[in-house]
């Protein structure tokens, strides 16, 4: 697995040379809104909530569409017209090595280990 997102907190300099960090998330972290489909850490979610809420008034909404490096915007969009459960079984295909790897069956578990290896590797 490699890197497919980049965080969108404004401030992130924890990817190479300052840069915002990248990493993964899989496709049903993107359908269900989950922070990892936005942000590296939760604490960078939280705090690009918070500058986005700063930044817009309450009648904008967020923009809360993941940004990454293995989609278009179109893409992206085209994935919140899938049922959740048909994203949800495609995912556990695709990371099906890696609960085999783990012994994991949970998504969010599995995927945090795929970025600590990426961390590990220096793909990050």
């Amino acid at each position: 697995m490699k890197a497919n997102h980049i965080c969108k907190y404004s401030k992130c300099n924890l990817g190479d040379n300052g840069q915002p960090k990248q990493y993964y998330a899989c496709d049903y972290c993107d359908r269900i809104n989950s922070w990892k489909s936005i942000a590296c850490c939760k604490e960078h979610f939280d705090l690009y909530i918070e500058e986005e809420l700063e930044r817009k008034s309450m009648l904008n909404k967020i923009n809360m569409l993941p940004k990454r490096t293995d989609m278009s915007e179109d893409e992206i969009k085209g994935l919140y017209n899938i049922p959740a459960d048909v994203v949800l079984e495609r995912t556990n295909q695709e990371l099906q090595y890696y609960k085999d790897k783990y012994g994991i069956n949970n998504i969010n578990e599995v995927v945090d280990k795929i970025n600590d290896e990426l961390n590990k590797e220096g793909r990050l």
